[in-house]
């Protein structure tokens, strides 16, 4: 098999494909509770608790990429140091997780609308 140049082994995935993996799991997860449950009209509520697992875990990397800014901007002001050479360091970091929360609440919208079409079953 030959390998594709410029592509190494630990290539992220396009951020469509990890959103599709998201979802897929998400609605495979909701579909196996609403059958141990018994009732597959569980399913609308099971995409709204869904959504809102999804949205909290937005949060999570932007928040903490906000508390480290903080930190790092407050111990260079005490320090009387440059904030912004600190900061651009911290770019990378920023960008994972800014994308991260736009991967999780992408996947929360999606289901949070997953629950709304699926009133009709209920």
């Amino acid at each position: 098999m030959k390998k594709k140049p410029g592509l190494s082994p630990h290539t992220p995935r396009p951020f469509w494909q990890r959103l599709v993996m998201i979802i897929g799991i998400d609605i495979f997860v909701v579909v196996v509770a609403a059958l141990l449950m018994g009732n597959l009209h569980q399913v609308t509520n099971l995409f709204f608790l869904s959504s809102i697992v999804l949205f909290v875990i937005a949060v999570i990397p932007i928040a903490t990429e906000i508390g480290s800014s903080a930190k790092i901007v407050g111990k260079a002001l005490k320090d009387s140091q440059k904030v912004g050479s600190q900061l651009k360091e911290k770019q990378p970091e920023f960008d994972r997780g800014t994308r991260m929360t736009y991967l999780f609440g992408l996947a929360g919208m999606i289901a949070f609308i997953l629950s709304i079409l699926t009133i009709a079953f209920g």
